[in-house]
């Protein structure tokens, strides 16, 4: 586990936005939560007066503490995916396609540095919003069916998202919708492991970068092999050292 020290260094917090009310009782649930606890143990007075807020402000802006922790997920989640997608779209804007094999190595390349720059960005992404990483993710397993639902939603947006670009835009080959959507949610219930080890073991933090970005190139190009094994057969390609 990563040491105090490191925790420490890195406090709670949400995409930066002007202070309200609301901002400080989201900050404040985190902080308290981040530790060792979920949101339904926190106490409404208890998470007022962490943000120096009159206890009646609470309801000012949320229903009780499912909605106040499903107003953050939707925050970060919507931050992530944003991030996810400008940098999915990079290659398609320079005319890339994944299906276009008559340079393969080129094509190959530029797949290694699209998973190597989505990797990057989820890593960095959590290192960044640790605290409330760890909460949502806590309560991915938690006692409240809300925030657990919430949670599911926000990881299969970013399959779909993933889904989406992949097939509509980088053109992945020979690989249906429905297989498509089935290797998104693989990666994306991995990279919640990967991205806990990131955060427990930071000494080992550029080997498990390694470990996520060959663990997404292993699943696509399986794909692209059941389906369409000629295309790597004709390439010549050979699976690259990560």
């Amino acid at each position: 586990m990563a040491d105090n020290s490191e925790k420490k260094k890195s406090p709670a917090k949400l995409p930066e936005r002007p202070t309200s009310g609301r901002q400080k009782l989201m900050e404040s649930a985190l902080a308290l939560a981040a530790s060792t606890r979920s949101l339904a143990t926190l106490g409404l007075r208890e998470v007022a007066r962490h943000a120096g807020l009159n206890p009646n402000t609470f309801y000012r802006h949320f229903k009780d503490f499912d909605d106040l922790g499903v107003a953050m997920l939707k925050e970060l989640g919507t931050e992530l995916r944003t991030g996810l997608r400008e940098r999915r779209m990079r290659p398609a804007a320079k005319g890339f396609r994944l299906s276009d094999l008559s340079n393969p190595a080129e094509g190959l390349a530029q797949a290694q540095a699209l998973a190597r720059e989505s990797v990057g960005l989820v890593l960095d992404f959590v290192k960044d919003h640790r605290e409330a990483y760890i909460v949502g993710i806590r309560e991915l397993h938690g006692t409240s069916p809300v925030m657990r639902k919430a949670m599911q939603q926000m990881l299969e947006d970013i399959a779909k998202d993933m889904t989406e670009d992949l097939l509509g835009v980088l053109k992945l080959p020979a690989v249906t919708p429905e297989e498509m959507i089935e290797v998104a949610r693989v990666i994306v219930r991995q990279m919640v492991f990967f991205s806990m080890d990131y955060l427990d073991q930071p000494a080992r933090q550029q080997e498990i970068k390694r470990e996520a970005e060959r663990f997404i190139l292993l699943l696509f190009w399986g794909a692209i092999a059941a389906r369409a094994p000629a295309l790597l057969a004709q390439s010549g390609l050979k699976f690259p050292a990560i």
